[in-house]
């Protein structure tokens, strides 16, 4: 209880919690689509999908603001390959925001605008920020790896013929401790992973059943709410 009253308390939180029922709930009418259920109880799961998704664009408002003014933080960073990722990222992120309060002001009928072609500019700006946040956790696991690379199996020892003398279950046990050490990497890059075919499907560059997206969309909530829970876990500098 302690832990939920304590997500729940930050703004964030109840944005991550609302994210998460929101697409749990696009996973189970889908999955009850599929089996022909009762039309009625789809329809009540796909409205409360709707209203979550009309809550969190409310939770969101203004919040563009806050992020560009993170994006100044960033620039100051020395790492060349962090201070232009992170910066596109929020940069990117914010116009994602900004598209997305004219897509709810618009739904609204606060302005008369096209809600759909702002909805696909809203994804390209989610799918760009997404695809910087990804190359900075490569970015990472490679700095991880070069690190660790005395205890890794390589691909030129399986070409060298050393595999006789490689031992795989220390390598394996090796590679769980590093990834145990470095949880925020392992986090945030499950996170994005996931994100990243969200936008990807809504821009049509691939074709996820909703239930699949659903899915998608859970893990990667459930992934962000564990860095509210534990902020240990959360990849820094963000």
């Amino acid at each position: 209880m302690d832990v939920i009253i304590k997500v729940n308390n930050q703004s964030n939180g109840r944005d991550k919690i609302a994210r998460l029922c929101q697409y749990t709930s696009r996973l189970i009418w889908h999955q009850l689509q599929s089996r022909n259920a009762n039309k009625y109880s789809i329809d009540r799961i796909k409205s409360l999908e709707n209203a979550l998704s009309s809550f969190r664009k409310v939770l969101r408002m203004g919040r563009c603001i806050d992020i560009v003014y993170m994006a100044l933080n960033t620039m100051n960073i020395e790492d060349p390959i962090l201070r232009v990722s992170l910066t596109v990222s929020k940069l990117a992120h914010a116009l994602y925001l900004y598209a997305d309060h004219i897509v709810w002001l618009t739904k609204s009928g606060f302005f008369k605008t096209d809600s759909d072609n702002w909805n696909k500019t809203a994804n390209r700006f989610w799918l760009v920020s997404i695809i910087a946040n990804l190359a900075r956790d490569f970015y990472e696991i490679i700095h991880i790896l070069e690190l660790n690379r005395s205890v890794l199996l390589k691909p030129s020892d399986l070409l060298g013929g050393s595999i006789k003398n490689f031992n795989l279950h220390a390598s394996i046990r090796h590679t769980c401790a590093i990834v145990n050490c470095h949880k925020d990497v392992f986090i945030d890059t499950l996170k994005n992973s996931c994100d990243l075919f969200i936008p990807l499907t809504a821009l049509g560059f691939t074709r996820l059943s909703p239930s699949a997206v659903g899915a998608l969309g859970a893990v990667s909530s459930i992934a962000a709410i564990v860095t509210l829970i534990k902020p240990i876990t959360k990849l820094v500098p963000a």
